[in-house]
């Protein structure tokens, strides 16, 4: 018997299929903050250049997990070596200001699949069955969708961050993916007590243990699975490909030509998975050669990512494709006297606060027929599918929380759009129980506010005078703390967060 229901997926896809013609006064994707009819002055009748400008473009997106926004040598470093990122973003729309929003890797992306700020009802979990994704949207609207990953958390978990993508390559082996068996007992390469997880480490020498060449890195199997895909589908059909890097995360292993350009002649342990906590324990020595690790594991990123960057041009995509290049989060490295995203405690998980070494992120978009220049808006993850559906002319499946950015990148001046957000907020779970002391983080780009609720105490910076958020103003600056807290709140309750979770960060901050 051919069952008659209709799924709410289905219904709300009919509902985009009817056309965007229902959303009259608004934006075509009109949500400001998370509130319908506060969109960018577009329609579907006045849709300005976007939906034109777009049709027929394909799209390359390319995650780099754990790629702080800091150790980019556009955004200033002038220690670590990134010279294809950095020639990308000369020619590409840079955004200074974007910050993750559901933090770490799965929340993130979920937000960019779905276009939603899935911290406010998602933990370290798959996405919900009933979520209408990036992939599901393009392939209505007739797209050749891929994905290429490494990144094992998005199938490994009994998740299926993969799914309606028409076509998908897992790359197996990071981090401890049970991927190979042997050697049983391979050799660590430093004290137990000084790596996050010995058992992870030891899966993960096992996944490498019959790597010869650099060629059998993960992100060059990455990169250069995604050549093959571009090379095989470039020009059957439009297409959407997702690029999934799980490097520069850890463990932090590349090549030794890689760690001597940042730490030649060191001796001691290849903590390549360092213990997240406080680095008390550790040398000077070990803790530079942690970071020299990680700056190492950046720079073969992006010697890969250029291999990638290159093919895209070789096949001549560059006239009708816009590529997006990001990362989800960061990592500290010893900065505010904490290693990794968290503190694995001897009481239990603690979370670190949501510093700017954690939140935000590189995002560049290389826009055909776009001159490059740099924007300060603020920006999140959740508006990047919003502004893929605008420039391929997608049906807006009714459920996302996001706002294009079409408008803004469109906007040469800079002066005739409206800012998607005038603050953004990035959360961990809303899930997770206080005794894990939970922040969440609301910057205007200016000031930024890490509240801690009723069950920690919170934090002010003033990003222009303090960058590295060293010195906590929230006793001299209250009512900007207090202006930020009433911004939080409201987000949390425009995007329909649960009233249970909203209680957790009413008391205001001072």
């Amino acid at each position: 018997m051919i069952d008659d229901k209709i799924t709410r997926r289905q219904m709300l896809l009919g509902m985009g299929a009817l056309g965007a013609t229902a959303l009259v006064g608004c934006s075509r994707f009109g949500v400001l903050n998370g509130k319908p009819g506060e969109g960018n002055g577009n329609s579907p009748d006045n849709p300005g250049d976007s939906a034109s400008s777009g049709a027929g473009w394909n799209f390359i997106v390319v995650v780099c997990d754990t790629l702080r926004y800091d150790h980019v040598g556009f955004h200033g470093n002038t220690h670590i070596q990134t010279p294809n990122i950095d020639a990308f973003a000369a020619e590409s729309l840079v955004f200074d200001k974007a910050y993750a929003g559901g933090f770490p890797t799965l929340l993130n992306r979920a937000e960019l699949f779905t276009g939603r700020y899935t911290f406010a009802y998602m933990g370290w979990e798959d996405m919900r069955d009933d979520e209408i994704v990036l992939a599901e949207v393009l392939n209505q609207a007739g797209y050749t969708t891929g994905i290429v990953f490494d990144t094992w958390h998005l199938k490994a978990h009994k998740t299926s961050f993969d799914r309606k993508f028409k076509s998908w390559q897992w790359i197996r082996g990071q981090e401890d993916d049970h991927y190979r068996s042997a050697p049983l007992h391979p050799t660590l390469p430093a004290a137990p007590e000084k790596l996050r997880d010995v058992e992870a480490v030891e899966q993960y020498l096992r996944n490498v243990s019959e790597r010869q060449t650099e060629a059998d890195y993960f992100v060059a199997q990455t990169m250069q699975t995604a050549i093959e895909w571009l090379r095989d589908n470039h020009d059957q059909n439009k297409f959407f490909l997702h690029v999934d890097s799980f490097d520069p995360h850890e463990p932090w292993d590349p090549p030794q030509s890689y760690i001597d350009l940042y730490d030649p002649g060191y001796e001691g342990d290849e903590i390549i998975y360092p213990h997240y906590s406080p680095p008390d324990s550790l040398s000077d020595d070990e803790l530079n050669h942690i970071q020299a690790l990680y700056a190492a594991e950046v720079t073969l990123v992006d010697h890969w990512l250029g291999k990638l960057l290159a093919e895209i041009d070789n096949l001549g995509l560059q006239e009708n494709t816009v590529v997006i290049l990001k990362s989800d989060h960061g990592i500290l490295l010893g900065e505010h006297n904490s290693l990794g995203k968290a503190w694995f405690s001897p009481q239990g998980y603690r979370c670190y606060p949501l510093y700017e070494e954690l939140i935000h992120i590189p995002l560049m978009v290389r826009v055909p027929g776009v001159a490059h220049r740099r924007i300060s808006d603020l920006v999140q993850p959740a508006d990047l599918m919003p502004t893929i559906l605008e420039w391929a002319g997608a049906n807006d499946p009714g459920t996302m929380q996001g706002v294009s950015l079409a408008s803004t990148i469109e906007d040469v001046a800079g002066s005739s759009h409206t800012p998607a957000h005038t603050s953004v907020i990035s959360a961990r779970a809303l899930s997770i129980g206080q005794s894990a002391n939970p922040r969440c983080t609301v910057t205007d780009g200016e000031w930024t506010l890490i509240h801690g609720g009723a069950h920690i105490e919170s934090e002010l910076y003033h990003l222009p005078d303090d960058p590295r958020q060293q010195t906590n103003l929230l006793n001299d600056q209250c009512d900007v703390a207090r202006s930020l807290h009433a911004d939080l709140v409201a987000f949390l309750e425009s995007i329909g967060t649960s009233e249970g979770y909203i209680n957790t960060w009413r008391p205001a901050p001072c």
